[in-house]
Parts: C-alpha cells; structure tokens; sequence
C-alpha cells in the first residue's frame, strides 16, 4: 500500500502480542490491527506513532460514546465491516499482481487468499511462513 517494502513479521508480532495480551483486559483476538494500519496507510500516516493515537481516539470514543454506541445495529455494523474489508481488498492490484507477477509468487497469493476465505487468516499466514521461499 505505501510502495515500498516493510516487514509483515513485525506487524505480526506486534498483532500477535496484543491477542495476547487484550483477554487480561476484557479484549478478544483480533485483527483490528490491519484494518487500523490499512487506514492510516490510506490517511497519509507515515509513522507507528499514528497507530497510536488512532488507538487513542477510538478508546477515548468507546469510553465516552458507550451509551450511544451501544444503541447501534449489529447490521449496521457488519455493513461498516463489509465496507473497510472491500476497502482493504484492493481488487484491482490483487488482479494486476495474478497477471504479471511469477507463477511461484500467484501460486502463494492465491492459496492464502482461499486458505483464508475458507478457514481463517491464521491458517494462511502460518502455511505461507512455512512456504520455501523462491532463490530468484
């Protein structure tokens, strides 16, 4: 998304300690990380201090907008969701990257991306850091 290259482990890490960690909170596992690093990506942050304060304006309006959130749609919500996931999809890189990227590279993309729809993202991602990588 930002056009150059970044380490996902790291993003992974940081994801996975926060799994860990929320339930000691009332939290549950999560991939709200993404979503959060998809927007502020899109909003022109350029550093993890953005994630941060992102962070602190969604706690800050859970907290004082408790009342009123609660009175929320679940189908409203799922909308939301639907829309940020369609957001993040990027169809039109996800289909340019099948056409001219190499066979090994389309062969991984596209078992994660089924591996996901059909089971969850953990299982992609774990298949996909056990996958030999290519020498070219």
């Amino acid at each position: 998304m930002t056009g150059r290259r970044h380490d996902p482990d790291a993003e992974l890490m940081a994801q996975g300690t926060g799994n860990l960690v929320a339930p000691f909170f009332g939290g549950f596992a999560a991939t709200g990380a993404i979503a959060r690093t998809a927007t502020n990506v899109r909003s022109g942050a350029r550093s993890p201090i953005a994630a941060l304060v992102h962070a602190g304006v969604v706690l800050l309006a859970v907290l004082l907008l408790a009342p009123l959130l609660g009175r929320l749609p679940m189908a409203s919500l799922a909308a939301l969701l639907l829309f940020v996931a369609w957001n993040m999809s990027e169809l039109d890189h996800f289909a340019h990257v099948v056409k001219v990227a190499p066979r090994h590279d389309v062969a991984v993309l596209l078992t994660c991306f089924g591996l996901t729809v059909l089971f969850d993202m953990v299982v992609a991602v774990s298949w996909a850091s056990s996958w030999p990588r290519c020498s070219s």
